[in-house]
């Protein structure tokens, strides 16, 4: 039996592993109140937030600090042969937290940010599909999952009243990750560095913002261990090292706010992702019995494309302490048809998303956002893998809420 194709779409997944989104693996929502505009947050940037959206905006506000979480709530079906398959429906919580510092008297600010822009999961494991059963084989697709931390200090300088200019550093650390199906469990972990660098131009009329972010090579090591299928082969139980790496993409995001008055705002946002940079995934297998099975390494082409996802958000600040939000989102999928997989069976994806800003005090606020996610249908059919023939549905709610400390 050829399991080459499954570790290495296995241990690709371990950054595959929330299949509810189609902007490949990446979680945009990283902040309640951009995402109540549709995350068009960029050249607007006036929380600590903007260490992830711009940090070039920390050079236009005062010191604060902000904590908050998304929930995101996926329901993903798979039909075939007349019948419906559900994947284990569960709640998963990506947390953020930002904060800026600086000297009223300086032209530096520094920031720091700490959230999660990879991850959650999927569990076909209890669902019957054809390619979470033991037939499937090498094929078959049960449990993946990721929980991933990105540390993201920074430093912004403001060049003049209207213009600044940052740049930083960023960590991603992919700390627990499983990768399980029928005939193999996966788990590892691995790290890697970037930086990013980023300008705003702010005036009362209109702001423009730019960001940066370069790509990160992540290595990861692992163990692969014989499942249920290969106990026939007397494989059961038996592991194997297994080390490879993932380069997350470069993104490039370029945004204008455009400002009706002193109460409304609209912006409108481009995100321009790298996702070429997924290429091909090379596997390296320490000898171990399994490699009778698995062979030393492994090459696949995956031959994902670049997307640009357009984003479209306002603000209305209908009284002193209380805005309103509403956003619209249209973002792509970077995947092709050969190589599809239960793993990530996103597709096209639009969002609404309404959101709803107030003060507490002078110096304490809070946000709240919903977003609602529905994604075009998927037909898998060859050259997919037989196994994963069928149609894909997918639609997400996402639930946002933090608060924001002024100091």
């Amino acid at each position: 039996m050829k399991l080459n194709r499954l570790l290495i779409t296995g241990m690709a997944s371990m950054f595959l592993a929330y299949p509810v989104f189609a902007s490949g693996y990446m979680i945009p929502e990283q902040g309640a109140r951009a995402m109540g505009m549709g995350n068009a947050f960029s050249a607007i940037a006036d929380d600590a937030s903007a260490n992830w959206f711009n940090p070039a905006g920390l050079s236009f506000q005062d010191n604060n600090a902000s904590l908050s979480s998304t929930l995101v709530y996926p329901l993903n079906d798979f039909e075939s042969a007349g019948k419906t398959y559900s994947a284990k429906k569960g709640l998963h919580v990506v947390p953020q937290a930002y904060v800026r510092y600086g000297n009223e008297n300086s032209k530096f600010s520094y920031g720091f940010g700490m959230n999660s822009p990879f991850g959650l999961s999927t569990d076909w494991s209890n669902s019957g599909a054809p390619f979470a059963q033991i037939s499937a084989g090498s094929d078959s697709v049960t449990f993946s999952e990721i929980q991933a931390v990105h540390l993201n200090p920074n430093i912004a300088y403001r060049v003049n009243d209207n213009f600044s200019v940052a740049g930083g550093l960023s960590y991603y650390n992919a700390f627990k990750v499983h990768l399980n199906g029928q005939s193999l469990k996966i788990g590892g972990s691995g790290d890697g560095f970037g930086g990013n660098v980023a300008a705003l131009y702010k005036t009362d009329a209109f702001s423009v913002g730019l960001s940066y972010r370069s790509s990160v090579k992540v290595d990861i090591t692992g163990t692969a261990v014989g499942g249920p299928a290969l106990a026939l082969l007397g494989l059961e139980g038996i592991g194997a090292n297994t080390k490879t790496s993932v380069t997350f993409p470069d993104l490039f995001t370029a945004a204008i706010t455009y400002h009706v008055d002193n109460d409304v705002s609209v912006s409108l946002q481009f995100d321009r992702i790298n996702w070429k940079t997924f290429d091909q995934i090379v596997l390296q297998y320490d000898p171990s019995t399994l490699n009778i099975a698995t062979g030393s390494s492994s090459t696949i082409p995956e031959g994902w494309k670049a997307t640009t996802a357009v984003r479209l958000g306002a603000e209305w600040s209908y009284d002193e302490v209380s805005r309103a939000r509403v956003g619209y989102t249209y973002d792509p999928t970077p995947t092709n048809s050969a190589d599809f997989s239960p793993r990530l069976p996103g597709n096209d994806r639009q969002l609404i998303t309404f959101g709803y800003g107030s003060e507490f005090a002078d110096n304490l606020s809070f946000d709240l956002a919903y977003a609602y996610v529905w994604l075009t249908d998927r037909t898998a059919v060859a050259p997919t893998k037989a196994a994963y023939h069928g149609v894909y549905k997918s639609t997400v709610h996402l639930l946002a809420g933090g608060v924001s400390y002024r100091f």
